[in-house]
């Protein structure tokens, strides 16, 4: 929480982000919107974010003790202030009655929940008096526990059966803040022992990856703005060396915002490299990545295209190298984004898993022989990992799994995890700590 933050200020506008989410719009939409901002003064962002978190990472548990709390569900805006309110209880980040008086404080500077303090107040200290005997008899429930639907407890159980509860509870936890070095400014080692000089407490997890062990804001990480490092997930650090991109080589990067694979492509060699992105305002986020690392140059084009319509952008020469980092249920990455398991649907995973495939076939003419092509999801989902891999190759008698670096296997699914730093001296191999992921790597035969 922001030190200083004026709490019902926080917790109105963390009630409004709560509506939009549960209305079906991302927490990061919900949170830029513009209406929202001119409502949040800068000061109280931060802990506005904070809250929002906390209330999605117990979005389960919360919704289970409305109905035990209530007779009948109040209007979304108060549902949205219980439960921002609700989440804060759960977590302990306040003396209980000092939270349930800031909660009325809430509701009653609002027009729209004045009518509403006295329920909230009532609401609220019911909860505080019966807490002890509801929450623990409710977290027997492994959905409400692990706080995803309930098919999405199934299938992640059903596909991963020794390792399903481990995954999910990791993503419950809040997510550590990892960097990656950007190797032409400096290497691991340098940039440790300038947060040691900087009083910053971090380790090494992998590769090129940082964790540092008390997230702040991006602009106060050390060497961010000179492009020294990136904020970027361990294991989204792997898709550009297994790449092997060589100087000069032709490389796609398709469906590339914001541009940390592409940048991380652009530290490790000299490869010219075209990345594609749909979204004009998310092409520009590519640009400002680049232009901070210090690697905006010709030989990096950004092109604002549908990668599956190949005629918008390909000027026929085929490439040695495609970095495939495809639309997925995000499954894997549910720590970040814990809003993930609440906007999809069951059959979003079809439907992703129908415009996966036609990524890889709509890009897979444009390689060159011998060329390699890497398939990546952040998703834990199998029918978007393996199954997809397999199903590619039998459409494409002239692909093979190439060993990935380092492994024996073409493809290897990353589950999320958080474990112990890489120490001196210790060879780096697969990140110790990540979120989830899929990679195959196909070569053309």
């Amino acid at each position: 929480m922001a030190t200083g933050a004026p709490l019902a200020e926080v917790l109105r506008a963390a009630a409004a982000v709560w509506v939009r989410v549960r209305d079906g719009q991302s927490l990061d939409r919900a949170l830029q919107d513009q209406a929202l901002k001119h409502e949040v003064a800068a000061p109280i962002r931060a802990a506005v974010h904070a809250v929002s978190h906390d209330a999605l990472r117990h979005c389960a548990l919360i919704e289970a003790l409305l109905p035990r709390l209530i007779a009948r569900a109040p209007a979304p805006q108060v549902t949205g202030l219980l439960a921002a309110a609700l989440s804060q209880l759960i977590v302990g980040a306040y003396r209980d009655h000092a939270l349930v008086d800031q909660a009325v404080a809430a509701a009653r500077s609002d027009r729209h929940l004045s009518a509403a303090a006295g329920f909230v107040n009532a609401v609220l200290r019911s909860f505080l008096r019966r807490r002890a005997v509801l929450v623990p008899q409710l977290l027997l429930d492994d959905a409400t526990r692990l706080n995803v639907p309930r098919w999405w407890l199934q299938r992640v159980r059903r596909e991963h059966p020794e390792h399903w509860e481990r995954a999910l509870a990791c993503a419950v936890q809040p997510p550590a803040l990892l960097l990656r070095v950007n190797r032409r400014r400096c290497d691991v080692d340098a940039y440790l022992a300038r947060l040691r000089s900087e009083a910053v407490t971090a380790r090494r997890v992998g590769p090129y990856a940082v964790r540092l062990d008390r997230p702040c804001p991006v602009q106060q990480i050390p060497g961010f703005t000179e492009g020294v490092v990136s904020v970027q997930d361990a294991g989204a650090q792997l898709a550009a060396p297994w790449l092997q991109a060589d100087d000069g080589m032709r490389v796609l990067d398709a469906c590339a915002a914001p541009g940390g694979k592409t940048g991380h492509l652009a530290e490790l060699s000299d490869a010219r490299i075209d990345a594609i992105e749909l979204d004009p305002a998310r092409a520009g986020l590519i640009t400002d990545n680049l232009q901070r690392l210090g690697l905006a140059a010709p030989r990096i084009r950004i092109l604002t295209a549908d990668a599956r319509d190949v005629a918008s952008f390909w000027d026929g020469h085929p490439y040695q190298r495609m970095l495939v980092d495809a639309p997925c249920t995000a499954s894997g990455i549910v720590r970040r984004h814990p809003d993930i398991p609440w906007l999809r649907r069951e059959a979003d995973v079809a439907q992703l898993t129908t415009l996966q495939a036609g990524l890889l076939d709509a890009l897979w003419p444009l390689l060159a022989p011998a060329g390699r092509l890497l398939y990546v999801v952040c998703s834990v989902f199998r029918e978007e990992a393996d199954q997809q891999a397999d199903s590619f190759l039998e459409r494409h008698p002239d692909a093979r799994l190439a060993p990935l670096p380092g492994t024996r296997h073409g493809w290897l699914q990353l589950l999320p995890t958080g474990a112990d730093p890489v120490e001196p001296g210790q060879t780096v191999g697969l990140p110790t700590e990540h979120d989830g992921f899929f990679f195959a790597l196909f070569e053309k035969v």
